[in-house]
């Protein structure tokens, strides 16, 4: 039987989510509820839970300052939070699992099974959530990382160090400044969106690419990117406008 606390303002909000964890049961105890940020941190000092589940915005201190007044987070956590773009955003560059409010049955049975899986396997996600932290307290470019799944485990890279990324089928290859590659088993048009504030665009079906490595640009019909490890790629013709003018603004920096 795994222990588990519910960290969230509202008591309503934490009887909620105690009700649709009823059928893992079997696998789960909810220990206590706690209403803001140092209540959560005196119960995990005094209770050492299995898995966390946070919400974000609580009065006072937030659940991201609860996790970083803690020495080690040596237990799972599944946030819990409104839409916030940025921060959905931020939750996927780290690979954390977390869940829109209102909570879907589904996705909180996905969720739950993913943690059990961790917790039983002793592979936690620890440093999953410290790399979302760190890109949270950075917030540039530069310092941002991004978790990559693969087959092997996860692989925690600079975003500054990612060169381009190359569509093949479902999967994606990342390809890095050192010359170095990753597979990752998700598509494209996800790293699309989580990587383009970080000034990656699509020039093609088939290729996303690190503007701060091109090298040269051609002209042509589309024209061709010469990145700076001299790999050519082709620019699709309705994809040049939107191309030439993230150029240009990162140009003008």
């Amino acid at each position: 039987m795994l222990k588990a606390l519910i960290v969230d303002d509202e008591l309503m909000g934490c009887q909620a989510l105690k009700k649709m964890l009823e059928p893992h049961a079997e696998q789960i105890f909810v220990t206590q509820f706690c209403h803001s940020a140092d209540e959560g941190i005196r119960a995990i000092k005094a209770l050492a839970p299995d898995l966390v589940f946070l919400d974000i915005q609580m009065p006072g201190k937030s659940g991201f300052d609860m996790l970083d007044s803690l020495d080690q987070i040596n237990f799972e956590v599944i946030f819990t939070t409104g839409f916030d773009h940025y921060a959905v955003k931020a939750f996927k560059i780290g690979a954390v699992d977390y869940l829109l409010k209102p909570v879907d049955m589904d996705e909180l049975d996905a969720a739950v099974e993913r943690a059990v899986e961790r917790i039983k396997s002793k592979k936690t996600s620890a440093p999953n959530v410290e790399v979302l932290l760190q890109n949270l307290r950075g917030g540039q470019s530069e310092s941002m990382q991004i978790a990559l799944p693969t087959q092997e485990g996860i692989f925690y890279v600079p975003i500054k160090d990612i060169l381009r990324c190359e569509s093949d089928a479902n999967y994606t290859m990342f390809y890095f400044t050192d010359r170095k590659k990753i597979m990752v088993s998700k598509n494209l048009k996800e790293y699309e969106e989580l990587l383009s504030p970080y000034h990656f665009v699509r020039v093609h079906n088939q290729y996303l690419i690190n503007l701060r490595h091109v090298k040269k640009y051609i002209k042509g019909e589309g024209g061709t990117v010469v990145m700076n490890d001299d790999t050519q790629i082709e620019v699709a013709r309705r994809r040049k406008e939107d191309f030439l003018t993230e150029l240009a603004k990162l140009t003008i920096r």
